[in-house]
């Protein structure tokens, strides 16, 4: 069920329905049941594995709280986060790791080792496992009752495709749920919208010429369309997909954290991972690259615990090669950073931009490519293809290129506090009437209907 498909907002008006008419104290039963039907609506036969992953965790959690001795509970942490990763193991990892890390696909037949990826199995995992590390290190108390720990993890707007949570974040709003008949509707309607246009006017617009190229080619000028295009794509379906959450996390009275920071206004690649996806780069820095030693112990280590904390966050993303030479690019600038940020200073404000936008945007080949000749293919099509058609491919591709200058010009906009104060200011007839229009260009342009989101796969 997307956020973006016409049997949601069937889904929403009962939920929402039922949500302002039944007591607080019974809302989390809601969460719970709700947020059943909302995952099953894709393959009720999975249905029952984030309820098992967080029955274990609730368990794991209690058990690690029990041992008084520090080798002990660090011994039953351990435990409890290798049983907590087991599903996600087998079933996104277990075909990569046979087949093209050991190379056993001349021994076994490994693609009985594919399975269908349950939808959110990734943010599921994390999210539970921020929760048991929180509780081994005394940073959040454990949770006595597992209809909130379940309502912290199936909370369905956060389900699929994050924001990746920390108990602190969602738990205590939902064990003191405020009242229903104080939800902000124009400013969670508003949000939503944003996402809404993100999602069907600029995702899914651009995602047929990038998909286009990827798939069969082109001239240059549509390589170029397609290099820049997808990084629009990501970024309007990924922040288009947090911003409905938001959105509607808003109407339930639930605030979500910010996901992203108009990323593609950074400076630095540091300064990038601080803008995009907020909560997976603040997830992988608590409990992954702190862990590992951080930046304690000279640069050398500083630069190897950054390199290994993003081949594993690329790794998370996909299992696959080009997600691991993804993450290793990122790790590699994020190094090169760290060692020359003394220079970077020097540097032209513009320069630092541009220089950190076009790393981003050439990194993205590895991500949106099939496979490692897939990529190395699309590279080179773009510094070779023929530009003798190019004013006919600007003629045929008006309407993704006019969006990829809107994009341009509109990037800065794109912050949630900055539409909270147009809000204020704005007549609020305007405002209706401008949300009705952007649904209605919204609901024109995509036909009615919209792609799955790119992070459903992840």
């Amino acid at each position: 069920m997307l956020f973006s498909d016409p049997v949601f907002f069937v889904f929403f008006a009962v939920y929402f329905a039922c949500h302002f008419f039944l007591p607080a104290r019974h809302r989390i039963w809601l969460i719970i049941a709700g947020s059943a039907v909302f995952y099953a609506w894709w393959r009720p036969a999975y249905v029952w594995l984030p309820f098992a992953m967080t029955l274990g965790a609730f368990a794991g959690a209690a058990w690690i709280d029990g041992a008084k001795e520090r080798r002990s509970r660090r011994l039953r942490l351990a435990t409890t986060l290798i049983v907590g990763f087991l599903p996600l193991a087998f079933i996104k990892y277990a075909f990569f790791l046979a087949n093209d890390v050991l190379g056993l696909h001349g021994a076994i037949d490994t693609a009985q080792l594919r399975y269908p990826l349950p939808l959110g199995l990734s943010f599921i995992t994390f999210t539970l496992s921020a929760y048991v590390i929180d509780v081994y290190r005394g940073k959040y108390p454990l949770e006595p009752s597992l209809k909130i720990l379940l309502g912290y993890v199936l909370f369905f707007p956060h389900l699929i495709a994050g924001p990746i949570l920390r108990p602190h974040e969602l738990m205590p709003q939902l064990r003191h749920p405020s009242p229903a008949q104080g939800a902000r509707l124009k400013l969670g309607i508003a949000i939503f919208t944003m996402g809404l246009v993100k999602k069907l006017i600029f995702a899914d617009s651009i995602a047929q010429a990038v998909d286009k190229v990827y798939q069969h080619g082109g001239s240059g000028f549509e390589h170029l369309i397609a290099l820049y295009g997808f990084s629009v794509q990501i970024y309007c379906d990924f922040s288009g997909y947090t911003d409905m959450a938001i959105g509607i996390a808003y109407l339930l009275r639930v605030r979500l954290p910010t996901n992203f920071l108009r990323p593609y206004g950074a400076r630095s690649i540091v300064d990038f991972w601080r803008r995009w996806h907020i909560t997976l780069s603040h997830w992988l820095r608590d409990y992954l690259y702190i862990p590992l030693g951080g930046n304690r112990g000279g640069k050398a280590r500083q630069i190897r615990n950054i390199l290994i904390t993003m081949l594993l966050g690329g790794l998370w993303h996909g299992a696959s090669w080009t997600f691991v030479i993804w993450g290793g690019l990122h790790g590699v600038a994020l190094g090169f950073v760290h060692l020359i940020s003394r220079y970077t200073a020097a540097l032209p404000r513009w320069l630092s931009w541009l220089l950190t936008f076009h790393f981003v945007t050439f990194a993205w080949i590895f991500f949106r490519a099939r496979d490692f000749a897939s990529a190395q293919r699309f590279i080179a099509e773009t510094l070779t293809s023929a530009w003798s058609t190019a004013g006919a491919e600007i003629e045929r591709n008006a309407f993704v290129v006019i969006l990829l200058v809107l994009f341009a010009l509109t990037h800065w906009l794109d912050r949630h506090a900055r539409l909270r104060v147009m809000l204020r200011r704005a007549n609020p007839l305007l405002v209706w009437l401008g949300i009705a229009f952007c649904w209605m260009l919204a609901i024109t342009i995509s036909q009615g209907s919209s792609a799955n989101f790119i992070y459903f796969d992840f």
